[in-house]
């Protein structure tokens, strides 16, 4: 969800002539996608089950 938020902001910026602001997200989004634990193969925690394991 944040990556799309930021590629659709880049994408209003530019169409807005903000050529700064469009690099800023382009180079956010390539941070983001290069961050370590960005696996796209991660898993998914289940929140309910998560906390039934924790006790709470």
């Amino acid at each position: 969800m944040l990556l799309g938020q930021f590629a659709e902001g880049m994408r209003a910026a530019l169409a807005a002539g903000d050529v700064e602001a469009g690099r800023i997200a382009h180079e956010t989004i390539g941070r983001l996608l290069g961050a370590p634990g960005a696996d796209a193969a991660a898993g998914v925690i289940d929140l309910a089950a998560e906390r039934v394991r924790r006790g709470g």
